[in-house]
């Protein structure tokens, strides 16, 4: 078997629901050639000629976990490194490790406790150990624990060995080196203080609870480059257990291309020169907004009517009405009825929220707002086949409706039809040439084309428009994404994008 077809659409959609069932691992339609390289291996290994022989194969045969277990490896196991994302561990050895240490002191507690989730090979949870030792001297006296999960056993067995390549090692200073591993020929072993600081544990975060003692209580939860595999619904539930894992005045660490905008509201964003991070304080209490101004993941609606993008995977329950609605009278009016139909849909009353906009359209044919709201509600329960066909009409009926044409391209990225969003962003663009968001949406879709100038040129249009701006200021199509917060994501995602080939 030297090569595979692509994924069909068909099959694609078994294995993703395969994935999230078993895993809580999520791929969108992006991932497909990650699964597809994955596959390929596997495959040639069991001897499999189709996707869906493997797939039966994976779910059904009684041998199937073993192999997901395999598979797993090839599909989770990322790039890492000591010190990955240097600007993080300066605010952690700076500012984060400080802050914890003296208020400890003051309490007269000598504990520290530390999750490193989703540690991979232990890269990142044994360069915590060393940040700790470099800016605690008296660290024999306190005691310090961190704790190491992943969903992968073979890069928890090579964490627990503590044995590193020189690439490894390679953007550690020599001096850490020197004091903080032992040559063992071309290797290098971590030195016992280290290892001592740190256990391994197997852990699923979307599907695991959270009982270890050293899940809670925690002062920091290191938390990188893993939501990346989880739907939206996933992430929330996963950040409000890391919210109540931590102690008040906790903090937490994601990667540089996560963020908690749109999925947790609990959490104070702290920011720095070249990274961002999130702390604990009370929990957080969202106010309703009037129904003039209300903002709803991930963009505004600048009007009277927010609206919802699709680049979130958020299936929330929908609520019933507690009594039948009575009846619409003609007398009505459409704004009384869509201001209704808004206070249902926050609630999460979907089937009452739908019902007022039909009595909208039982007498006003054509009123957008309303066939806006429907769509939204439609995508807030993955109709995404229903959405788009109510904010097409929308887009048809008005061409020039900037937030229309954002939300339709938001919802073609969703659904993959990614030359339908380049199309619908570019008409954003021609409409609204400063709108920094619409560059931003494009620069992700051209790198996840591996059209890395293109997405250069993209992210740095957006950069020019953001620098003319305070950090302060909201970016418009997002509920309370700031200019400073954009900013910092288009340059982080700006950097690597040199090396990555043409476009």
């Amino acid at each position: 078997m030297s090569h595979l077809e692509p994924l069909s659409a068909e099959d694609f959609r078994l294995f993703q629901e395969f994935f999230v069932a078993e895993t809580g691992l999520y791929f969108d339609n992006a991932s497909d050639h990650l699964l597809l390289d994955a596959f390929q291996e596997r495959m040639k290994v069991k001897g499999h000629a189709s996707h869906k022989e493997y797939y039966h194969y994976l779910k059904y045969h009684p041998e199937g976990r073993i192999e997901l277990r395999e598979l797993l490896v090839l599909i989770t196991t990322g790039e890492t490194y000591f010190f990955r994302n240097i600007a993080q561990f300066e605010v952690l050895m700076n500012d984060v490790l400080p802050d914890i240490i003296r208020r400890k002191r003051a309490a007269s507690d000598k504990s520290i406790r530390i999750w490193s989730a989703g540690s991979s090979r232990g890269d990142e949870a044994y360069s915590v150990a060393i940040a700790i030792m470099e800016v605690l001297p008296d660290f024999r006296d306190w005691d310090i624990r961190i704790l190491g999960t992943d969903i992968n056993r073979d890069v928890l067995a090579v964490a627990r060995a503590g044995v590193y390549t020189p690439k490894d090692i390679g953007e550690l200073p020599p001096d850490y080196v020197e004091k903080y591993f032992v040559r063992d020929r071309s290797d290098y072993v971590l030195s016992q203080d280290i290892k001592a600081m740190v256990r391994f544990d197997y852990h699923n975060l979307a599907r695991d609870p959270f009982t270890q003692d050293v899940m809670k209580g925690l002062d920091i939860i290191f938390c990188r480059n893993v939501t990346i595999y989880f739907n939206l619904e996933t992430t929330r539930e996963l950040m409000a257990r890391f919210y109540d894992s931590l102690l008040e005045g906790g903090y937490l660490f994601l990667g540089h291309s996560e963020t908690l905008w749109q999925i947790n509201h609990s959490f104070q964003t702290i920011e720095y020169p070249h990274t961002f991070i999130y702390k604990k304080g009370p929990r957080a209490v969202v106010p309703k907004a009037p129904v003039s101004s209300i903002t709803l993941p991930v963009m505004a609606f600048e009007g009277d009517l927010p609206v919802r993008t699709a680049s979130h995977d958020h299936k929330a329950p929908a609520a019933r009405d507690e009594k039948p609605r009575p009846p619409v009278t003609s007398d009505m009016k459409a704004d009384v009825l869509l201001t209704e139909a808004t206070r249902l849909y926050q609630e999460k009353k979907y089937d009452g929220a739908l019902a007022t906009l039909d009595g909208i359209a039982a007498h006003h044919d054509e009123h957008a707002r309303a066939e806006f709201l429907r769509a939204v509600i439609f995508a807030d329960q993955e109709k995404y086949d229903e959405a788009l066909a109510q904010i097409q009409k929308v887009v048809k009926k008005d061409s020039l409706n900037v937030e229309a044409a954002f939300f339709l391209a938001t919802l073609y990225a969703k659904v993959g039809k990614l030359a339908d969003a380049e199309t619908l962003f570019r008409r954003v663009i021609y409409l609204e040439a400063d709108e920094p968001l619409a560059y931003f949406h494009l620069g992700n879709i051209y790198t996840s084309q591996k059209k890395a100038s293109k997405a250069s040129l993209e992210f740095m249009n957006a950069v020019r428009i953001l620098e003319k701006r305070k950090p302060e200021d909201p970016v418009r199509f997002s509920e309370d994404l700031s200019s400073g917060l954009l900013l910092q994501s288009c340059k982080h995602n700006l950097t690597p994008l040199p090396k990555a080939g043409g476009g």
